[in-house]
């Protein structure tokens, strides 16, 4: 079977890829867009949720199938490796929380690598919960919602943003949707899970972990990155508010040009249906 990444397109071979230096494996919602920003102030390149969104169809479907590929064994699509992973990520050295998306794997391609370091944040599961049932899953009810459920489907962004979100709430949550009654039971069983996971597979010596209640900021990250601290604020936290600012920005214009195309679709339609009752009835 043809996958995404397969068909992804390389850049001119005098192109040289940048060589993975950090892992942030750490769930959404426990910090990962501050460090995002506090990456990129340290000089790194990093690759997270928003990078993904943001750089066109194509990243959404690589990220979706590798999420399928991991989490449905019955997709007959195969497992995102090393390779893949260099392909797809050949532009950035820090990948930031979609490696809790993608699995063990993930994890294990990148434990093995001596030159990488990896942090991970973690919270309260149950403040978790919440904090997912506050944002995320708010993406999820729109997707299904009216009217979105039906603009998605008249601009391509809109319809691969909103089918990424869904498959990835789907993979944390045991396909259960928000207000379901395991639903979560489900999403703190699978973080508990994961987080263990992630401590049993990377290395120790090269392995940070911050729990959010202890505080996260440059005096934690830096000196185990061997980097000294920025004479600047580490940046804060992703809030609700601030998320759903952030996803309004990014889908206000899809949503008009969706409506447009919507709108001008319904006005074709009543015009034909004009013409034939006037030419034939």
């Amino acid at each position: 079977m043809s996958r995404e990444i397969d068909r992804l397109i390389q850049p001119a071979a005098s192109s040289k890829p940048k060589k993975m230096k950090v892992i942030i494996p750490s769930c959404s919602r426990t910090g990962t867009l501050g460090l995002l920003a506090a990456m990129r102030t340290l000089g790194y390149t990093p690759y997270h949720m928003t990078e993904a969104c943001f750089s066109g169809n194509a990243h959404m479907k690589i990220l979706e199938e590798g999420v399928i590929a991991q989490h449905n064994r019955f997709s007959g699509i195969k497992r995102y490796e090393r390779p893949d992973f260099d392909k797809w990520l050949r532009d950035f050295d820090c990948f930031i929380e979609l490696p809790s998306y993608l699995g063990q794997e993930a994890l294990e391609v990148y434990a093995q690598d001596p030159d990488v370091k990896f942090i991970l944040t973690e919270r309260d599961p149950d403040k978790w919960v919440k904090s997912v049932n506050s944002t995320v899953a708010k993406v999820v009810s729109m997707a299904n919602s009216f009217p979105v459920n039906i603009l998605k489907h008249f601009e391509s962004t809109l319809f691969h943003f909103f089918r990424l979100n869904v498959t990835m709430y789907r993979a944390i949550s045991d396909a259960t949707s928000p207000g379901d009654p395991e639903n979560e039971a489900a999403l703190r069983r699978n973080y508990v899970e994961y987080i263990k996971l992630a401590k049993s597979i990377l290395p120790e010596d090269r392995l940070l972990v911050v729990k959010l209640e202890d505080g996260l900021g440059w005096e934690q990250i830096c000196p185990f990155l061997g980097l000294p601290i920025p004479d600047q604020e580490y940046p804060r936290g992703n809030e609700p508010e601030k998320f759903q600012k952030l996803v309004e920005s990014h889908l206000g214009p899809k949503l008009q040009a969706a409506t447009l195309r919507l709108g001008s679709l319904v006005v074709g339609a009543v015009g034909i249906a004009g013409y034939v009752w006037w030419k034939y009835l």
